[in-house]
Parts: C-alpha cells; structure tokens; sequence
C-alpha cells in the first residue's frame, strides 16, 4: 500500500508541476500585460519599469525557473489590478467554494446512494424506471438552465428562497440543489450497477442463509463492497465541486472561485487565473490521493494490492 500511496503522490505532484508549466506558458502567450495595467498613452520609459516591476524582462527560462521557485514557496505572483497576491485573493473566495462543495456532495450522497440502492433492489420496477429517467435528464439539462429555472420558481415566483448572495443558509440551498442536479445522475447510476454487481454474490446468500437480518445484509454485506466504485467517484466529483463550480457560482452570484476565475478572465488579470489553475491541480491532487487512502481502508484486499 506505501509504494501505491507514493505512486499518487508523485502523480498529483506531476499534475501540479503540469499545471505550474501550462499556465506560465499561456499567460507568456497571451502579450505584453503592460498594455492592460497603464493607460495607453503611458511612455515607454513607464511601460519599461512596469516590466522589471513584474519581471518579464527577463529571459523567458529566467522567468519560468523563478515562477516555479515562488510557487513552491507559495508566491504566485500578484494581480495586476490591485497589487493583492494571488494566494491572498484566490483564499478569499475558496472557502465560500469549499462550503458550497461540501453542501452539495453532501446532499447528493443523501438523495443519490439511497435511490440508487433502492433501484437495485427493486430491479424494473416502477423506482428503478424513475431513476433511471430523472439520470437521463440530468444528464441532458444544463447546469446554468437548471439555475435559471430554480431561481424563476423559488426565489422569482414562489418568494421563498433569495435569488443570490451569502446571506445566511437560504441562500445556499438553491445552488446546493442545482449542483445535486448535475451530481446525482452519474452517483446514482453508479450506486445502482454497483449494487446490482454485488447482490448475487455467494456472501450475500450466505448472510441470508445465515438469518441476517435484510437491513444487516445490505449495510454490512452488499454497501459495504458496492460503495468502493462510488467513493472513487465521489472523490473526482468533489475535486471537480473543489475547483469551482463556474456556471453556478455565476447564475447565483456566488462569491466562489468559479466567480472569481470569471470576473479575472473578463478583465485579463491573467496572474489571478494562472493562479486558480494551480489551486484547482493542488487541491484535485490533494482529494485524489484521499480517496485512494479511503479506498484501501475501507476494502483490506486492495491494501495488499501493488
């Protein structure tokens, strides 16, 4: 299990120097910066002090080598538009992402593993159909028109919710829901095969055979084992919800980090979203190598596994 274990990280640390390398690359194609802090009719004597300032007169690999060393000591640089550091504004919009990620993973674990259990044990049935349709259309609606349509009927018609902001636990619930929305479908799908998969195992007919209880047989014998796929899942859906959800943080004006990656982009504040990118790596490697530690704790024949 250790040699695994270092197996990820050194992975996770290869997409974050991945991500360090991209993002440099890009934002060094996307021009001369100065022409977007100074006013144009800034002197070239100002435009030339600009650039020692933010060190792009310097060569190109000078630049890249002194980029990787600030970032491995948490320096990524400064926005253009207001001095801030970049580690200082993209941490003042995570934790908002972070309360909105937990709040909707957390509801689609709720909704998803349940009816996915129950449309494996009721097999055909008229649950399982439901299921089944409600994850196809999931699948097939937009996360942004979803948004729309709950803000219209909640917060426009029906009054009961507010339409955007942070202003108390209101006012998470309906972008909470909409990212639920796009969530359940692939989580309850999968809690489904997954169940079906495990059902007709000789350890379940024994567990039956036995006397167990049917509640004991599906939380001890058939989750149990069924649930390992969906917390691989769960771990890349987390991350993702980690990195920003951009079109629901936007339809709701949530001050997130999807948000912010918008609002930079808008105004090119490139150091900003080079940034975002490397926290998204960070934090995608970081759940990443969690879930595979969670995985082997919860099933014992994967910790011997090379």
């Amino acid at each position: 299990m250790r040699k695994l274990l270092v197996k990820h990280i050194a992975i996770g640390l290869l997409v974050v120097f991945g991500a360090l390398t991209l993002t440099f690359v890009l934002v060094r194609m996307s021009g001369d910066p100065t022409g977007l802090i100074l006013p144009q009719d800034a002197s070239a004597a100002q435009r030339a002090q600009l650039r020692a300032q933010l060190g792009i007169d310097k060569p190109l690999l000078s630049q890249y080598f002194s980029y990787l060393g600030g970032a491995a000591r948490g320096d990524l640089g400064k926005s253009y538009f207001d001095s801030s550091s970049v580690s200082a504004v993209v941490l003042r919009y995570l934790p908002n992402t972070a309360i909105l990620a937990a709040a909707s993973f957390a509801l689609t674990v709720l909704v998803a593993v349940p009816l996915g259990t129950l449309a494996a044990m009721r097999r055909g049935g008229v649950l399982d159909r439901v299921v089944q349709a409600v994850a196809v259309v999931g699948n097939s609606v937009p996360s942004f028109w979803s948004g729309l349509l709950l803000l219209q009927v909640f917060a426009v018609t029906l009054g009961w919710l507010p339409t955007f902001g942070t202003a108390g636990v209101a006012s998470l619930v309906l972008p909470s829901v909409n990212l639920m929305l796009y969530l359940f479908p692939n989580m309850a799908r999968l809690t489904r095969a997954s169940v079906l998969n495990v059902l007709p195992m000789p350890y379940v007919d024994t567990a039956r055979t036995k006397g167990a209880s049917e509640g004991r047989v599906m939380t001890v014998h058939v989750l149990r084992n069924a649930l390992l796929p969906v917390l691989a899942l769960g771990g890349v859906q987390f991350g993702s919800l980690l990195g920003g959800a951009v079109l629901t943080e936007t339809v709701f004006a949530w001050p997130g980090v999807g948000t912010l990656a918008v609002h930079s982009i808008s105004r090119s504040d490139f150091p900003v979203v080079q940034g975002i990118v490397v926290y998204v790596a960070v934090i995608f490697a970081v759940v990443t190598v969690l879930t595979e530690v969670l995985a082997r704790a919860a099933n014992p024949r994967l910790r011997t596994a090379v």
